[in-house]
């Protein structure tokens, strides 16, 4: 039995015709006639009776037919589902992020959107230790992350293209000691209060840095609250070198951005990711030449 002989016994049924039938669905009535044959000769029984009165189904016809109508409904009903999620995924992007993307992300997806008027977007921000097990176990359509290239080639399903060798940074205002400062050396900063971003991720620092976490005096996922802290007193912000460059207060000088140095800066790679078994859409894929180029932007400003 297949889906074309299902839908001929179902239209026969409801049409009491094969001629009837047959002019439905535009075939002619030979066709329909032996496909209807050739199904009961596979079955072994007879679905319709036929008389100089009409065609009505035998007793098992109507087993097979009502069994037919069940499996082309719930056939239907896959066929719009499919469609509708192909439809959903031309016009929603969903996105994982670490904290330390999401300001260059907001000017993409605003630009993005006036260009592409339905499209509708999720942006999800997290820790960067919990995107890569987040992002196998959600339907995301792309990440931006840090990590190690060790660290991504560990995770299964997962495909990564390289943004940026960047470092990391403290901004501090014009109230701090440090704000003349061409860069700055952990050992400078062992004192100072410090403000915490609470979803990042501070592993790294604390490898480098020693930081000590009880010197924070502020621990929020309010960015701007973050900010108006650093500019109105000597409080340090861990950062990345791009985090937010092209924020107000940083072109205006009330904020400084300053690397941090050892005997090297401290570097960090940032990537986007996607499921290597999905690959990127073509919406995903648009959407990260916007998101790259205002990335570029940002980094000329370094």
């Amino acid at each position: 039995m297949n889906l074309e002989q299902m839908e001929y016994i179902v239209t026969v049924a409801n049409e009491k015709s094969i001629t009837k039938a047959a002019n439905k669905l535009f075939i002619s009535i030979s066709g329909m006639s032996q496909a209807i044959t050739q199904l009961e000769n596979e079955l072994g029984i007879k679905i319709f009776n036929r008389s100089k009165n009409g065609i009505t189904p035998t007793y098992e016809g109507k087993i097979v037919i009502t069994k037919a109508v069940k499996l082309l409904e719930t056939i239907n009903e896959l066929n719009e589902e499919i469609k509708n999620n192909r439809n959903v995924n031309l016009t929603h992007l969903k996105i994982l992020t670490a904290p330390t993307f999401s300001y260059i992300l907001q000017k993409s997806i605003v630009k993005f959107n006036k260009e592409n008027k339905d499209m509708t977007f999720e942006l999800i921000e997290q820790n960067p230790s919990n995107i890569l097990q987040s992002f196998n176990k959600e339907n995301y359509d792309i990440a931006f992350i840090s990590a190690t290239l060790e660290e991504l080639k560990k995770e299964k399903n997962i495909k990564y293209e390289h943004i940026h060798k960047g470092h990391i940074c403290v901004a501090v205002g014009r109230n701090s000691p440090f704000y003349s400062y061409e860069f700055v050396l952990p050992s400078d900063l062992a004192n100072e209060k410090i403000v915490i971003y609470k979803a990042s991720d501070y592993n790294q620092l604390y490898k480098y840095t020693k930081m000590n976490i009880n010197q924070a005096f502020m621990t929020t996922n309010k960015s701007s609250l973050l900010l108006e802290l650093v500019k109105e007193s000597q409080a340090i912000l861990y950062l990345h070198d791009f985090t937010i460059n092209s924020q107000p207060m940083v072109l205006n000088g009330d904020i400084k951005i300053i690397p941090l140095k050892e005997e090297n800066y401290f570097q960090v790679d940032f990537w986007n990711i996607y499921l290597e078994t999905t690959g990127l859409t073509e919406v995903a894929r648009e959407f990260l030449k916007v998101f790259l180029e205002h990335f570029k932007q940002c980094i000329k400003k370094s």
